[in-house]
């Protein structure tokens, strides 16, 4: 595991990564004076104040603030401050930040982590893409997470294979991302998995499948009458969750299937 060693309260860390930033991205106007205020504030001794300035960066965006994030982190900010320069970055989604992004995702702080991954996932090339598959072995649940969510969102394909052994570990985190980029011949193998983790695990990686428009209507009345013999809530959820996906007029088998089983269980 790659670990950023943070140095807190660095002497003019947030000063120097200013003037770096300034030199970089050179300040026009009321915006560009505004960035530079705030990433002198992110040097501040007061957390508050430093996180404060980091979350306006991300708002105000654009290249100087995407400079001035970057540089501050690459000197060492305290765990707080970094989480939230880190969520900035994510925000404003400037492909020059991933090195520094990249660093901080094996961080020993579990939220600092999560904010890593959440902005890499944001901004992530193919070496980012990599990461994130990392850190489905994170020990951290959350960061486990955050990671799955990250690389479902991008339909990573890749990454369904590790999904698949963390939902079959009871992984809750991996449930929905693994519905979202399974291929259709492994719903068997994951139906099999009934009995052996919780029907909410199950229900909710069920249930992020069938909501897939490319999902042949077949195989997903097959998955609607899985859901229906699952009895945890999250399986009727799930059912209510997939008649909102789709269309009032659209006529389809499992449409007819999952109303059938929701008035069956007085829904």
């Amino acid at each position: 595991m790659l670990v950023v060693v943070v140095v807190a309260g660095r002497p003019g860390g947030a000063e120097a990564a200013a003037a770096k930033a300034s030199k970089r991205s050179p300040a026009r106007g009321l915006g560009g004076e505004l960035s530079s205020q705030l990433a002198t504030e992110l040097g501040s001794d007061k957390e508050e104040t430093a996180a404060a300035a980091a979350k306006r960066l991300g708002e105000l965006g654009g290249p100087g603030a995407a400079d001035a994030l970057s540089a501050a982190l690459a000197l060492g900010l305290r765990p707080p401050v970094a989480a939230e320069a880190l969520t900035a970055l994510g925000k404003i989604h400037d492909p020059r930040a991933l090195p520094v992004v990249s660093l901080w995702v094996g961080n020993v702080n579990v939220p600092v982590r999560v904010a890593a991954v959440k902005a890499l996932g944001r901004m992530a090339d193919a070496h980012g893409v990599d990461l994130l598959l990392e850190r489905l072995g994170d020990p951290a649940d959350l960061v486990r997470a955050a990671a799955a969510q990250a690389l479902a969102a991008r339909k990573e394909r890749r990454a369904e294979k590790r999904l698949f052994l963390l939902v079959a570990r009871n992984d809750n985190g991996a449930a929905a991302p693994l519905g979202a980029v399974m291929a259709p011949d492994a719903v068997p193998r994951l139906a099999e998995l009934h009995g052996r983790i919780d029907d909410a695990v199950l229900a909710t990686a069920l249930g992020e499948f069938i909501k897939r428009g490319e999902v042949p209507d077949r195989l997903r009345l097959d998955v609607v009458r899985t859901l229906g013999g699952l009895t945890d809530a999250v399986a009727t959820a799930a059912l209510v969750a997939y008649l909102a996906s789709v269309p009032e007029r659209d006529t389809r088998p499992s449409k007819e299937e999952a109303q059938k089983l929701l008035v069956q269980r007085g829904k």
